[in-house]
């Protein structure tokens, strides 16, 4: 997750991992470090930073996931050469990244809210219109075409909630 600022989408880029960047203007339950001081702002400064969403607490290819991406990071920051990090700590990279921007966010009017089905996480939904969660008589439903969901729960339901996030592809 890059933020807004184009440098830190560049450095994503520059990585080469992980297959989906998001671009999101920040989360409405908190500021996230990636968007303190000179990393959030669009001043003269060229200081990058990249929030990783590494997998399930606990899961043991999160732990790969974030060696391989520390690495990668040390490497495009000029702090060691590729060929200094240890095999065993890097990971297939994607053949492509695919950048998605998010527009928009679902929030829960109540504990009643329901998905239409059972949504995953960067499912990609072709069509506009497409009616995603109903709570109450509020309907959900895609914005625009080729949305690509973020992130879809119910775990933590309850008014005010965002229960996803909506984005379009930026390429």
């Amino acid at each position: 997750m890059t933020g807004l600022q184009a440098r830190n989408l560049a450095l994503a880029k520059q990585i080469g991992a992980p297959k989906h960047i998001m671009v999101d203007a920040g989360h409405r339950e908190g500021v996230r470090m990636r968007d303190h001081g000179h990393f959030g702002s669009d001043s003269a400064t060229q200081a990058c930073a990249l929030l990783v969403e590494c997998g399930f607490h606990g899961d043991t290819s999160s732990r790969d996931v974030a060696i391989d991406m520390a690495a990668r990071f040390l490497v495009a920051s000029g702090c060691v050469e590729m060929q200094q990090i240890p095999a065993n700590w890097l990971q297939s990279l994607p053949r492509n990244q695919i950048a998605v921007k998010v527009t928009d966010a679902v929030l829960a009017q109540s504990k009643g809210l329901r998905f239409e089905q059972n949504w995953q996480g960067l499912q990609h939904i072709p069509l506009a219109g497409t009616v995603l969660a109903r709570d109450g008589q509020e309907v959900y439903a895609t914005p625009y075409d080729d949305c690509t969901l973020v992130m879809p729960s119910l775990r933590q339901l309850r008014a005010g909630v965002t229960v996803v996030r909506l984005a379009q592809c930026m390429e």
